[in-house]
């Protein structure tokens, strides 16, 4: 009796739940409208907020350098693209090189750490002391020891971009399965091909998915380098616009600033998908 009274109150249980139904029917989803609806619609959510904000700017009539409007924004673009278009090549340089030196240097400390616990012992401190050190206070610093220019925004955004990579070197090294490292060493297998046959593609995942954070970080460095010590790039214009008080500048520039670092994470994206596509965590 006690089964039936529970069946019982499984189906109506059941039954009380409301029928969930996809809001694309299943035939239509491989229609071409549907396709090119859903390939656009980031681009129509974008294109309706910015015509919402030409509105309501023009209506309201706010003042531009409180809040300009987009049209503002594209007429200062439109006025000086020489001096932008020079201030993101020479911020997207000092992003790459801080980032590829990053990406360099984390590697090789990681794959020491893993193999030589003694040297992250000894190592590791001084580098945690560097990594909880705001950027902010040390890029004066390198202002200060390398003068104004490409060096000290290098090292700022290496600074912000080495640490993820250094943590997640060491955890894809050190998470390798160790039987079959095992297995490989009864077998007579160097050290080296282990390294390249197993902790390699282990550790590629966790590469990857560090880059999705370094590279934006990358960006993020270099511009608080331009803030606080260089004389060119889009963290330099920032500090001029907004003391003239050119606020569409500013928000140019901002937008350059976003349109590289989602440049470089979908970069590193585009990377992970050719490189490991044949790991679970790629979606195709």
């Amino acid at each position: 009796m006690s089964t039936s009274v529970s069946d019982g109150l499984v189906q109506s249980s059941t039954a009380d739940r409301p029928v969930v139904r996809a809001v694309i029917p299943p035939e239509l989803r491989s229609s071409v409208p549907v396709r090119a609806l859903r390939a656009t619609r980031v681009w129509l959510v974008l294109l309706a907020t910015v015509g919402l904000w030409q509105l309501a700017v023009s209506v309201l009539d706010v003042p531009k350098y409180i809040f300009p409007a987009p049209s503002a924004i594209l007429d200062e673009l439109r006025a000086k693209p020489d001096l932008y278009l020079s201030a993101l090549w020479t911020t997207t340089t000092e992003a790459v090189l801080g980032f590829v030196a990053a990406v360099v240097v984390g590697v090789v400390l990681g794959v020491l750490f893993s193999r030589f616990p003694l040297v992250e012992e000894l190592v590791y401190p001084f580098l945690n002391i560097i990594r909880v050190t705001p950027t902010v206070a040390i890029a004066p610093l390198l202002t200060i020891w390398f003068g104004r220019g490409l060096v000290p925004v290098v090292i700022a955004a290496f600074l912000i971009a080495f640490f993820p990579v250094l943590v997640q070197v060491v955890l894809g090294v050190s998470s390798v399965d160790r039987q079959l490292v095992d297995v490989l060493r009864i077998a007579n297998a160097s050290e080296l091909s282990i390294l390249r046959k197993v902790q390699v593609p282990n550790t590629m995942p966790y590469l990857f998915s560090s880059f999705r954070v370094a590279a934006p970080g990358a960006v993020v460095g270099a511009l608080l380098g331009e803030f606080l010590g260089a004389s060119s790039g889009l963290g330099y214009l920032i500090t001029v616009a907004s003391g003239q008080l050119n606020t569409a500048a500013v928000f140019l520039l901002a937008v350059l600033c976003c349109v590289l670092g989602i440049a470089l994470f979908q970069l590193c994206v585009w990377t992970e998908k050719r490189l490991i596509r044949w790991h679970p965590s790629v979606r195709l």
